[in-house]
């Protein structure tokens, strides 16, 4: 969402954002730039594109190599960490504890540099913090019982709560639902199974899942930027969770397939790793009042039905094969 004031340059004019190039990066950096911002953007290599936007300073670093990216806090007002360690393969419990620790590594380094510096921190937390509570709504205030890919974010925001209560961080925490748009896991876990036909839904698909648009997350994103009072913490899904089983459909429909089966979890967890699987089918509804209501924010595509149609298209731009 854009910065509404009509005069006079945007809050935290100047912003760092880690993981810059990826799916969701590339996406804030967007939406950072319409908004007014200047951008320094982290990324495991820079991008070589031939006419890049003149507000953007890319810069080569690694999530474990705190010395690529600690410095670059004192040359912004903001950091965004949208940064997420490239595990392959299935996620096993070795993985994820991987995972984990390149999360805290950076969470942790530029938190204190934001502190240091007296620098707003927005981290990327999500959803599986929560847990599984079936058809109950879940909003900003229930406690954490994470899943198993929830435990790291779910412990970071803890530690940056007390950062904020005890030394004063200013820290935004953002938490998207499941993201749907030309890339990501949206189209390695569904576009490209269902174009090889082997999408399936994972046990009954009972489970509620709560989804958001890429660019509407991203506009999540600048309106916590701008908006968001110190120590605030926003859940970034669309207005109609759905269950898994609904979320397919939607999908196998829009792309004009035969209905996907499902498939046992206990047999999904020796290809995509059982930490996963145990995630997968939690189910989590989500609801996005606390966002509308204190930000203003609201989603262009309220639905993963409407969002589908233009995502399909940009996807199939790009692999029309």
């Amino acid at each position: 969402m854009a910065n509404t004031g009509s005069e006079g340059p945007p809050p935290f004019r100047r912003v760092l954002v880690t993981g810059a190039t990826g799916f969701v990066g590339s996406a804030i950096v967007r939406a950072l730039l319409s908004a007014g911002h200047d951008v320094i953007g982290l990324a495991r290599s820079v991008p070589t594109a031939r006419q890049p936007d003149p507000r953007v300073r890319y810069v080569a670093g690694d999530m474990m190599q705190l010395d690529t990216y600690q410095a670059l806090v004192t040359e912004v007002d903001a950091a965004i960490n949208a940064a997420q360690y490239g595990a392959t393969g299935r996620l096993t419990a070795a993985r994820a504890a991987r995972v984990r620790a390149a999360d805290h590594e950076m969470t942790d380094t530029l938190a204190q540099a934001c502190l240091a510096g007296g620098k707003r921190f927005v981290y990327t937390s999500g959803v599986f913090n929560y847990g599984d509570h079936g058809d109950r709504w879940i909003t900003e205030r229930t406690p954490f019982t994470p899943t198993p890919i929830g435990v790291g974010h779910a412990s970071e925001v803890v530690t940056l709560r007390e950062l904020h209560r005890r030394n004063g961080l200013d820290v935004v925490v953002v938490s998207p639902g499941f993201v749907i748009g030309p890339g990501g896991l949206f189209k390695t876990a569904f576009y490209d199974q269902m174009r090889k036909n082997r999408l399936r839904v994972i046990g009954a698909g009972e489970n509620f899942w709560s989804c958001i648009e890429v660019d509407d997350a991203a506009a999540a994103y600048v309106a916590a930027l701008e908006r968001a009072p110190a120590g605030a913490e926003y859940n970034a899904v669309d207005d109609a969770p759905l269950t898994l089983r609904e979320l397919v459909d939607e999908l196998t429909r829009a792309m004009g397939r035969k209905r996907a089966g499902n498939i046992p979890p206990w047999l999904m967890g020796p290809l995509i790793g059982r930490p996963l699987v145990q995630s997968l089918v939690a189910s989590f509804r989500v609801s996005n009042q606390t966002l509308r209501q204190e930000l203003g924010w609201a989603p262009v595509f309220p639905t993963v039905a409407a969002a589908l149609p233009s995502t399909l298209a940009r996807l199939e731009a790009c692999d029309p094969g």
